[in-house]
This record gives C-alpha cells, structure tokens and sequence, in this order.
C-alpha cells in the first residue's frame, strides 16, 4: 500500500470520527442494558456520533410513523422527515422534477366478482368457483389458456418443462395436513423447484366446494393487495374441486403431473386504487469537474410492516430472546421444554420491572431505520465536513422493500433520475444496530449460528462484479483502528436465507454495478414489533457508518473507475445467491 494511500485513508477515517462538537453531546447510557422507551436529542453534528444516531431513530422509529408502510400515509410521514433533514443540510434534490422525491406507482388491486372463466359450456364464477389473488394481472394474458397438473406441493421431483407450463396455468395439490414446507430452500434440489416455481402462474384447489366467504372479503377487499404497477409477479388462482374437475377435464385426484386441460377463457375485472409511495433521492456534486458526472450511490430502505394486531410486547420478546434468536427468520417454529420455563422466568422478570404494554406497531428500528439514519449521518458528515469527494455521490431511501418485493430500487435502476451507467458503485445498508456478541446474526454453511462482537459486520455481494472494491473496502478497514471484523458467511453461494438476492443490492447488481452490502444481520427483533430504538447498539452502528463513509470517499476520489471483471448479469434473470 502506497504512502498516498495510507495518508488519504487515515484522513477519511478520522474525518469520520473527529468534530470538535462531538465530544461535546451527551446521550443515554443503557440502564439494565436497556436505553429508554423515549428520547428526544439535541442538535445533530458534522461527525458520526452514536447521539446523532440515537436522536435520529428515536424520531424515524417513533409509534408516530406507525411502521411506515408503502402505500400509507405514514410512508409519507417517513419520508417527509428525511426530506426535511436533506433540505436542512443542503443537499442537491436528485428525485423527480427537481424535487427529492420519486414517486412509486403503486396501487392496491381488488377484485371484482363479476369476472368470470368459460370453457366450452360452462361458466365459473368468481367467489364461487374461483379466486385469483395474484397482484399483477393483465385478463388479456388469459384468453385461451389452459389448466396443466403440477403434482403435489412442494413435491421437488416434479419440474415440469417450459414446454408444457409457458402460456399455461399450473395447479398443485395440496400437501398433506401436518407436513412443514419450511426448509424446502436448504438443498440444491429444492432451492431449484422453488425458482421454477416462482416462474409460473399458479393455481391451488380448495379443500371446500365453495370458495370461502373470508377468502372472497380478502380479494374483494381495496386495500388487499399493494403492488407496484410495472413489477413482475406470478398469478394464483384457488379453484374449486368442480372447478379444476371443469377445466381439467377429469378429477384432480386421477390425474398425473403433465395432464394438460382444454382451453378457457377468463374475464378478469379489478378495481385499482392508487397508494402513496416514494423514494427520496439526493446528491452531494463531486469537486472535480471531470469526474462529478460519475456518482457512488448509497442506498437503505425507508419502509417497514406498518401495523398488526396488539400483543405484550415483553412477553413477545420473552419468546424471542429464548426460542427465535433471529425473529422472524428463525426456520424452527417449534419450543422446546426447558425454554417454556425460560421463557416464564424472562417474562416474569419484563413485568416485574415495568407495566406490561400492549405493541402493535412494527418500529423497525434495525429493519429499515438503521439504515436510513445511517445515510442521513454520512450525508451530513460529507455535506458538513471537510473532506469532499470528487466524484458525486447519489443518496437514495428506496421505498417498499419490506413487502415481498424491492420495489423501490426496482423502479430507480428502471427509471434512474441520474445516468444509470453513471452509478459507479452502490453501497447498501440495513439492520446495522445490532450485532453485539449476544445475537445470534446468520448461518454459515455448515448451520452454524454466528455470534457477533463489538466489531462485526456483514458484508454481502462485495466481490460479485468487481473484486477490486472488495478489496478496497477491505483496505479501507484495515486503515481504521481497531478494524471491523468483517463475516462473509451470509454472502457464500447458496445460502439457505438467500439475503444477497433478498436486498435492494442484487437489484442494482443485475446491471453490472458493483455493489455491496453492509449489515449486522438478524437477531431476536428481527421483524417483529419489538425492534425499537431502545435495543439498538448505537456505538456499533455509527463504527460500521464510519467504515462505509470511508469506503464511500475512497470509491469516489479513485482515479479511476472501479473495475468490473466479473460477467455482467442477464437484468432479467432471477437472481442467483
């Protein structure tokens, strides 16, 4: 390594650490090991600080935002916040139409229950014979179509070729009561059924001669089902046994994988309501003319679950701290006996030390906040500190990655506000509160749970289209002292949780950026209503935002473009952990 090197490293680093007006907040120490419920900070700072940090998610992750769920009013509420930090600190607006924002055309699809389905001289009737619950739906796409037999469920030994299922709607049987698909990802054979699997257009049949009322209220209800209008996404039908018996040609129950139907025609009605949704993008202009056309993007998600039902939020937590380490990526559902009494002793202490408070609302602390704090950090430390980058660098708060789909870095790199050939580098951050030595963050190959330490860090999809910025970041770290301790577990080639393809990262990867992925991975909060910003670990993140914001300004201040060398993804490939 270069003396320029080292001496540009060393002043990035301490950049990100020093402030004179840091040294001067004070925040909360954990009392009990635990931060209070509620907090109100001061005046944020150029330097990251864990009170910046701190005073920031105590605001986004608040009962006020209600979960900020795409397609609410409280997904506004969010993203307002944002847009008013960015405004304080100067940045450049970078969304549409001069504005921070992008928005998301996002609607919620019911269905109509006149629609129909004929084959030869018969009718089916929406929400009586049949349902479909699918959230992308064109009714042209289903004018002579045909029913083919899958098999069962879950059963990997049938794969029916492209040949037999394109332009077809495939039903399965359902799996036998008691049996437990979860797991099904965890061989290669598996993990190759469900990719096949989620390329078709599906169909189930239901276990009752009649569609059930409930059913029909969830696909007639208007605010069903959300999606985003130009997103791909499979179709599912739920017929009736007469139904398929209609369509098929023969009962479900006689038939073998392959049988093929006779044609039918659908007439499909919906009613779409548009909801509210957006990204935020900002820009902070490079310092050298020749390179501020190029842009390092920084990207989180600003959305969460929204609202469920009430529960005790110490009992719930109770249970996860003993039996679901990781929330709600734990694979086991099942308890075992001893932690029963474990679970008894934690919760009887929880009550003991406080009124027991009833929690409905997903805060998402560490899902989704953390990681938006984090780039409004490095955006103030770059907007108001003294190292300034030459290249520019692109901050982008993706919206509706929390509802089965990453709908907002979708509809950026497919409508980029910038040259998408401009993106040099994109570096991803979410869930990087925790990671201490008592969570549990992540599987390795040989099942292994991985325990944290006050330096750990995931990194995810580093060297997946340029192994130069992996070793980069890898340089960057080693200049700061102490370095994190960086866990490549989570980004190893068929892993279980699949969590490069299941982040706004693999996105922006398919079209040959490179890209990576900054995280402190699961723990017992994990999705669930108990991730609030009182259990967040604020001296760990605000380290892991310094060795981004490092790593940022060295991408930047290259002088030259980082280097590709791994083949260019197919962008309409699914993608491949």
């Amino acid at each position: 390594m270069s003396a320029f090197v080292r001496s540009i490293g060393a002043l990035v680093i301490s950049a990100a650490l020093a402030g004179p007006a840091s040294a001067q907040q004070q925040c909360p120490t954990p009392k009990g090991g635990e931060l209070p419920l509620k907090y109100t900070g001061g005046p944020t700072v150029p330097a990251i600080t864990p009170c910046d940090l701190m005073t920031r998610l105590y605001i986004f992750a608040d009962d006020s935002m209600r979960g900020r769920r795409a397609g609410t009013a409280d997904n506004l509420r969010a993203t307002g916040y944002i847009e008013s930090e960015l405004r304080r600190l100067g940045l450049t607006p970078a969304g549409d139409n001069g504005t921070f924002f992008q928005a998301l055309p996002v609607v919620s699809r019911s269905l109509d229950t006149t629609s129909t389905i004929t084959a030869g001289a018969t009718t089916l009737k929406a929400g009586t014979d049949f349902l479909v619950t699918s959230s992308m739906l064109h009714p042209a796409e289903f004018t002579g179509t045909q029913l083919v037999y899958g098999g069962t469920l879950l059963d990997t030994t049938v794969n029916l070729p492209a040949s037999v299922t394109n332009g077809r709607v495939v039903i399965f049987r359902p799996i036998a009561q008691g049996i437990d698909g979860d797991g099904i990802q965890r061989t290669p054979r598996g993990e190759a059924w469900v990719r096949w699997y989620n390329t078709l257009r599906r169909a189930t049949v239901t276990q009752a001669d009649q569609i059930p009322a409930n059913a029909v209220r969830q696909a007639s209800n208007s605010n069903a089902t959300l999606f985003l209008v130009e997103q791909n996404a499979t179709v599912n039908f739920s017929f009736t046994p007469h139904a398929v018996e209609v369509l098929l040609g023969a009962p479900l129950a006689t038939a073998s994988a392959g049988t093929v139907g006779a044609p039918f025609r659908a007439d499909l009605k919906f009613v779409d309501t548009p909801r509210p949704a957006r990204n935020v993008v900002a820009s902070l202009p490079g310092t050298d003319a020749k390179l501020r056309g190029e842009y390092v993007a920084l990207g989180a998600h600003s959305d969460h679950a929204g609202v469920t039902r009430p529960i005790d939020h110490d009992s719930l937590r109770a249970v996860n701290v003993v039996s679901r380490p990781e929330g709600a990526n734990t694979h086991r559902q099942t308890t075992e006996d001893d932690e029963y009494v474990r679970i008894a002793q934690l919760k009887d202490s929880l009550h003991k030390a406080r009124p027991i408070r009833m929690d409905s609302i997903y805060n998402g602390a560490d899902v989704g906040g953390s990681g938006t704090v984090s780039l409004l950090e490095i955006a103030e430390a770059l907007a108001k500190g003294s190292v300034k980058p030459k290249r520019s660098v692109l901050f982008v708060w993706h919206a509706g990655s929390e509802l089965g789909t990453p709908w907002g870095s979708t509809w950026f790199t497919s409508h980029p506000t910038v040259s998408r050939d401009s993106i040099v580098a994109f570096l991803n951050l979410d869930a990087v509160g925790h990671g201490e030595a008592t969570d549990e963050t992540g599987v390795t190959k040989d099942e292994a749970l991985v325990h944290g330490n006050p330096n750990y860090v995931q990194l995810i999809g580093a060297r997946r289209q340029s192994t130069e910025l992996g070793a980069l970041v890898e340089s960057v770290n080693a200049l700061a002292k102490p370095g994190m301790s960086l866990d490549y577990s989570a980004d190893a080639d068929g892993h279980p949780d699949r969590p490069y393809c299941r982040n706004d990262q693999w996105v922006y990867g398919r079209y040959g950026i490179p890209t990576v992925f900054f995280t402190t991975g699961a723990h017992a909060d994990w999705r669930e209503p108990t991730d609030e910003p009182q259990y967040i670990q604020y001296q760990h993140m605000a380290r892991v935002d310094q060795l981004v914001l490092a790593t940022a300004l060295r991408v930047a201040n290259l002088d030259h473009r980082l280097t590709v060398d791994k083949p260019k993804p197919d962008p309409l490939a699914a993608c491949q952990q």
